[in-house]
């Protein structure tokens, strides 16, 4: 029988080929995925760095500028100033150099911001010198404030009276500015408004001419000083100059606020000396000790001790004025405690810094008599209406009837048609979700506003700053050449 040889055929070479391909193709996927990733990497690194230049630039340019104002008199103009240092988060430093123009009438400013690694970004500014007595913003104590970045519209058919000021905080590159709004039917007064690092719009012309000082745009718009019809007028930030702002350090140490407010409360809860309404400070006698205390004291408020203190450090109560609270302290005609309250007629008294442990919560309607502070380390609620002893329609506050309200928190307004005068300070935000509230007097929030969708009536009382209790810190003062020394201003800023 025949046989057929038939050869093996052997493909080896073949697959080796195919695995040596693959094997390539997968080195050379991989080189191009290590070389993008490390591109963007790079990118991002370099962006980090020149971001922390500019930062450092930017802090150049507000060391100069103040450097130059604490230094101008009436009849002395500094020729310039150079200065030097760094940030510590980032350790890029800076320098910047400041020199009085050939008119003398303002600094041009060049500031360099070098990180470690020798990435620079330069920041120009123009610090413009002011007459005597100029006041450019007139903030004071009687400001509605609003910082952060949750401050963003107030809507409805309400109005804004007086000084109104946002600031949110600088945009991270490329992000652009946020717009504060103004919409449906709700109107501005008065003014001015200030906007920093943020744009404005209104849907309503306002009532009478308003002043809007940004670096944003105004109704989409940035040109200066012209009023297209909507009454807002457009005119250059000027943040540093005009307006310093110092947050509230509340409990770092012995000398932060909250420490300070509750042994000022226990220092001042040794007086037993009727308060008189004849003056506006109360407090300034003391006598004996916080056991002494005779009168009833208040809700919450530990026996035998300080009677302005309500609660403790383990007994964290807060204070409710509600239909079911009790009259306390002692109330003789027109004499009263610091801290006391009349249940049948409504009457909250409180002089000097009353200290609560935890939430205030205000649901029943009260008269107020003095001008003390109480210093909350919780939340506020207001739910009902909180009003001056003065009389009247619509009463106003005066050297002795000025309510202060301080929260480590959240200021609350959450019952429809409240009204509200007085001075408030929220850490937190001041939410408004109630519709038709009416509130007077000076409202700050380092947290911003929020919830202001329902027609708010705010209106600013321009005498509040002198009534205002010294217990009650004050985040906003000016600096544009009052008390007869030359002011500066900040009228350009610009990175190259």
């Amino acid at each position: 029988m025949d046989e057929t040889q038939r050869a093996w055929n052997d493909d080896s070479g073949i697959a080796l080929a195919i695995v040596m391909g693959i094997i390539a193709l997968m080195v050379l996927l991989a080189t191009g995925a290590f070389y993008l990733s490390s591109q963007t990497l790079l990118e991002t690194t370099m962006a980090g760095r020149h971001d922390a230049a500019f930062q450092a630039a930017s802090s150049g340019i507000v060391v100069a500028f103040t450097n130059v104002r604490s230094a101008l008199t009436t009849t002395m103009l500094p020729t310039g100033t150079v200065v030097t240092g760094s940030i510590a988060s980032s350790s890029a430093a800076y320098t910047a150099v400041a020199t009085l123009n050939a008119a003398r009438k303002a600094y041009e400013c060049t500031s360099t911001g070098t990180t470690p690694d020798g990435t620079k970004e330069v920041v120009i500014s123009t610090f413009t010198i002011t007459a005597p007595g100029s006041s450019w913003l007139p903030y004071g104590s009687h400001v509605f404030y609003f910082g952060g970045a949750t401050a963003g519209s107030v809507n409805g058919n309400g109005t804004i009276t007086g000084p109104f000021f946002v600031l949110y905080p600088p945009p991270v590159p490329p992000a652009s500015f946020p717009t504060f709004q103004i919409n449906g039917n709700e109107r501005m007064s008065g003014g001015p408004l200030y906007i920093q690092n943020g744009n404005f719009s209104s849907n309503k012309a306002a009532a009478t001419t308003v002043n809007v000082y940004t670096n944003g745009t105004v109704n989409g718009s940035m040109v200066n000083g012209v009023d297209n019809g909507s009454h807002f007028i457009r005119w250059p930030l000027e943040a540093t100059a005009a307006l310093s702002v110092t947050r509230v350090d509340l409990n770092s140490g012995p000398s932060s606020f909250l420490p300070t407010s509750l042994a000022n409360a226990t220092a001042q809860s040794s007086d037993n000396v009727l308060g008189t309404t004849t003056t506006a400070v109360q407090e300034v006698t003391q006598v004996g000790v916080p056991n002494t205390y005779v009168s009833q004291r208040g809700p919450n408020v530990v026996a035998s001790g300080p009677y302005k203190v309500v609660g403790s450090s383990t007994a964290i109560t807060g204070l409710a004025i509600t239909n079911a609270t009790a009259s306390f302290g002692r109330i003789s005609g027109g004499l009263h405690d610091d801290f006391a309250y009349d249940k049948a007629s409504s009457t909250l008294y409180v002089e000097g810094t009353v200290y609560v442990w935890g939430k205030l919560t205000i649901s029943k309607a009260v008269s107020y008599v003095g001008n003390g502070t109480i210093v909350c380390s919780g939340d506020v609620q207001i739910g009902a209406d909180v009003l001056p002893k003065t009389g009247g329609s619509q009463p106003q506050p005066d050297a002795t009837h000025l309510l202060c309200v301080f929260t480590a928190g959240t200021a609350t307004l959450p019952t429809n048609g409240v009204k509200f005068t007085g001075a408030v300070y929220a850490v937190g935000p001041v939410s408004v979700p109630a519709n038709n509230l009416v509130l007077q007097g000076s409202f700050v929030a380092e947290g911003g506003l929020s919830n202001a969708q329902n027609s708010p009536d705010m209106t600013a009382i321009p005498l509040i700053g002198t009534y205002m209790s010294p217990g009650m810190p004050n985040l906003v003062s000016t600096s544009g050449g009052a008390g007869g020394s030359a002011g500066l201003r900040m009228t350009a800023w610009r990175r190259l």
